[in-house]
């Protein structure tokens, strides 16, 4: 029996002969389609018409989002590269596909023998396992060389905080001596470059994510697009223009934290305030997802910081946003803090009355409180510095590094001091 394939190559001289070849009826593969794109690829794969994908490595538009997409549709992917062309090899491996073949176009008969062999090789290791092509042979990343933590900070819609406590808790881990790197992810709101003063050249999370779909994201890529705070602090700047958001997509994502993990002790990433994910519905074919790059955060999280304003509004926001995270069965442990605590909204006890609300509408059991201190955050904001830098004395700063010393040591204690 033949097994069904889609085929998707560049222009190759040796491109139309390959193809005769594999749709030759003694061959063993059925050529079910000659996609003209990736768009076309990708529609095919979803369809199901076929169990292998074989694509070439110069095919316009080919990524690694390409590819990933190709996989999650069930799909098994087998890649052919020209002869000589050592660079696509390497990036085809990288891009998760294991079955990576050299066209010879010296003795093109066997070249596609081989390429029927590994397509065959394929739907009987799948056939034997009962398992998927998209478990059994291809992945759609690698696993990070470190297992360094990565600090999620997120919070509902309305300003909690969300950038402000990532760049303290950044700051105060760095400065306990860990090398971190600091991720503006929020693909809604970017403001880490505003807030410390940094320019916005469009070398942050755009640049990073489009260098991870072309294969070249590697150590030394990376390390010239971070910008350095100080001595252990390390910022990828956010997408400054909002029509680029579409270049963080989720296996860019993937790894650029992969890569961020394995040149840092600790990672903290600034999310996006939004957890919508039926904007699909939306679509007929696979559109990149504003929210991806959050999504992505949150799952790859050791540790989640749920923010929220310690005022009516802001907790009846929290609550709601709590509700939304358990939803999602995220595997990291999570870290509820209020922010702006203050005796003027909440009477002479702020942090047990906040703690009450919560325990009470969302059972959260310990609780971080960060009390209001607007002259230290203004100062901070006006000067383009972290909290440590403007006011070494500020409560906030404290209730923030406190935060920071059970972040790193796995305590799931709360502190209710302000």
């Amino acid at each position: 029996m033949s097994v069904p394939v889609v085929v998707l190559l560049g222009a190759t001289s040796w491109e139309g002969a390959f193809v005769a070849g594999l749709a030759h009826p003694a061959s063993r593969v059925e050529v079910a389609r000659r996609c003209v794109d990736t768009a076309d690829l990708l529609a095919a794969s979803a369809t199901g018409v076929a169990a292998v994908a074989i694509v070439g490595a110069d095919a316009p538009r080919l990524d690694s989002e390409v590819i990933s997409r190709v996989i999650e549709c069930g799909v098994a992917v087998v890649a052919v590269t020209s002869r000589g062309d050592d660079g696509a090899v390497e990036r085809m491996r990288l891009w998760g596909i294991d079955d990576v073949l050299t066209i010879d176009d010296r003795d093109l008969g066997a070249s596609v023998s081989a390429t029927i062999a590994a397509v065959n090789q394929l739907t009987s290791i799948t056939t034997a396992s009962s398992e998927r092509p998209s478990t059994s042979r291809s992945r759609t990343r690698s696993e990070p060389a470190t297992s360094a933590p990565v600090l999620a900070v997120w919070g509902p819609a309305g300003s909690p905080g969300r950038t402000s406590i990532a760049i303290g808790l950044a700051d105060e881990v760095s400065r306990a001596g860990h090398n971190t790197i600091l991720i503006d992810a929020d693909t809604w709101a970017p403001s880490i470059a505003l807030a410390l003063g940094l320019a916005e050249d469009g070398a942050g999370l755009a640049s990073a994510c489009r260098r991870a779909l072309s294969g070249s994201l590697d150590e030394r890529s990376f390390q010239s697009i971070l910008k350095p705070l100080h001595e252990r602090l390390r910022v990828l700047t956010g997408i400054g223009r909002s029509g680029r958001w579409t270049e963080a997509r989720r296996s860019a994502m993937h790894a650029v934290i992969d890569q961020a993990r394995s040149m840092a002790d600790v990672v903290v990433i600034d999310c996006g305030f939004s957890l919508e994910s039926d904007e699909e519905l939306v679509f007929d074919t696979a559109a990149p997802r504003r929210n991806a790059a959050t999504f992505v955060a949150l799952e790859q999280a050791t540790d989640i910081v749920v923010t929220g304003l310690a005022d009516p509004i802001g907790l009846v926001r929290l609550v709601n946003g709590l509700s939304e995270l358990d939803a999602l069965e995220l595997s990291g442990r999570r870290y509820v803090v209020a922010n702006r605590v203050r005796e003027a909204m909440l009477g002479r006890k702020p942090n047990d009355a906040v703690a009450d609300v919560l325990h009470r509408h969302a059972k959260v059991d310990h609780l971080w409180c960060i009390p209001d201190d607007a002259a230290a955050f203004d100062t901070a904001l006006r000067e383009g510095c972290t909290l440590s830098e403007g006011r070494v004395d500020s409560t906030a700063r404290h209730a923030i590094a406190s935060l920071a010393h059970s972040l790193m040591a796995g305590e799931v204690t709360g502190s209710l001091s302000a």
